[in-house]
């Protein structure tokens, strides 16, 4: 029993994107934590989007894995970690002239 279930391990994303999918830097990654059923959660800021002055993120992927999961379960949720992805989108560009 043991075996199967360690063979059938597996990991998901949810995915989120815009419809204009075209991001201009690749995937930075943090590992978000939400305690006591969701009650306490972890803000994640996309500190690389702010730093190039954009208010928007062109893609978020959300993981979990098995470790993530078993400690979830483990702790009958009152831990709950997840991995956060996400792209910055190309800044528009300037019409006009200076």
């Amino acid at each position: 029993m043991m075996v199967l279930l360690l063979s059938l391990q597996s990991c998901y994303h949810y995915r989120v994107s815009t419809s204009r999918f075209d991001p201009s830097t690749g995937y930075q990654k943090q590992t978000a934590h939400s305690f006591f059923w969701g009650l306490v959660q972890q803000n994640v800021t996309a500190k690389n989007c702010d730093s190039l002055k954009l208010k928007s993120l062109d893609e978020v992927r959300v993981t979990t894995n098995f470790g993530y999961s078993l400690l979830t379960v483990a702790t009958l949720g009152i831990w709950s970690p997840v991995q956060i992805e996400w792209k910055c989108p190309k800044p528009c560009p300037r019409e006009g002239e200076l």
